[in-house]
């Protein structure tokens, strides 16, 4: 049931992964609390996650599985763009010593 997420793998995609093998689990009357089912999916996290995951605790007092997952799509799409600025603003870097270069 539990896989740890590698690293450029969807979060969302493993929040519903997990989220399935839960309700699974609760079809057979394996109950989970939920706040062990986040606490799962946050400590099955690559550690670029860890940010993400220390402010969730300090600040989160309770959310569900919903909540948990629009979150974290959030952080996802805040990080590519973080990235796609970052390595545009290293190319562009690059073009103008290139330039002065000359």
């Amino acid at each position: 049931m539990v896989c740890k997420l590698k690293e450029g793998e969807s979060m969302c995609s493993h929040v519903q992964k997990m989220q399935r093998d839960v309700e699974r689990l609760e079809k057979i009357n394996v109950n989970f609390d939920k706040a062990l089912t986040i606490d799962m999916i946050l400590n099955y996290s690559p550690s670029s996650y860890d940010q993400f995951i220390l402010t969730y605790n300090l600040n989160i007092i309770e959310t569900t599985l919903i909540e948990l997952k629009n979150l974290l799509q959030t952080n996802e799409a805040g990080k590519k763009k973080s990235h796609f600025n970052s390595v545009a603003g290293a190319s562009i870097m690059a073009i103008q010593k290139y330039k002065g270069k000359k």
